[in-house]
């Protein structure tokens, strides 16, 4: 942490943390953290993020489900895995 540097400004931190990430890094600032990441990081992220606003919406839509329905799915999400590999 000696490479640090700590300013009024902020936190200046080495560049050599950062490379291998590749040219851009995206920067951001949460309410009390710095947030660094590669594009591709970011994009992934952000699919993430989206499924996951779907399958919740999704779960909505459904309502529950018995004990019965989810051992079909998981029956079926089994299978199709045992097929592919």
């Amino acid at each position: 942490m000696k490479a640090v540097k700590y300013t009024k400004d902020g936190v200046i931190i080495p560049s050599s943390w950062v490379k291998g990430w590749g040219k851009p890094v995206s920067v951001r600032r949460g309410a009390h953290m710095v947030i660094l990441e590669s594009p591709e990081r970011q994009a992934s992220r952000q699919r993430l993020a989206g499924m996951i606003r779907k399958l919740r919406r999704a779960a909505q839509d459904l309502g529950p489900l018995s004990p019965e329905q989810i051992g079909a799915e998981v029956a079926t999400v089994r299978a199709e895995r045992a097929r592919r590999s």
